[in-house]
């Protein structure tokens, strides 16, 4: 998943080029990059209006709570990320962002987040134990270290 991931990511702007030479030839290039610099100006107001206190909110969230707060939290999450793709210059971006600023989509995609978060398995550097499986050892006392130089 982690592959498809990064090749998307790098296929982006291939993609992000052929679709403003498709656009362009449609519509004309000069209303093209007129449309691309209104969505830019879109995706800042829509950033001014959220980010602060989505992104505010998500840190808390996230401080406190953890994978939970993400969860709860990802409807808010999700209308910034809607304000950075119109912001990012391009129209597949910019449609991506436009549709996460509809209200259902929105929620749609949080209920999915919401869903995957409880598929997914613990965090893999806690291991569940029962009592029987572990016993307490002594601390081992280091010659020369530096907690025994301190004291």
């Amino acid at each position: 998943m982690v592959k498809r991931f990064i090749v998307a990511i790098l296929l982006l702007p291939l993609a992000e080029i052929a679709a403003f030479v498709l656009v362009g030839a449609a519509i004309g290039f000069g209303n093209a990059f007129v449309l691309i610099t209104l969505t830019m100006i879109l995706g800042a107001l829509v950033l001014r209006r959220a980010g602060r206190g989505q992104l505010a909110h998500f840190r808390a969230a996230v401080s406190d709570n953890g994978v939970t707060g993400i969860e709860t939290n990802s409807g808010g999450l999700l209308s910034v990320l809607a304000g950075l793709l119109l912001f990012v210059p391009g129209f597949l971006t910019s449609l991506a962002g436009a549709v996460l600023l509809i209200g259902p989509v929105r929620r749609w995609c949080s209920n999915a987040v919401r869903r995957r978060m409880a598929r997914a398995p613990g965090d893999p550097s806690v291991v569940d134990l029962t009592p029987g499986e572990w016993q307490q050892m002594p601390e081992r006392r280091i010659e020369n270290s530096p907690r025994d130089r301190d004291r």
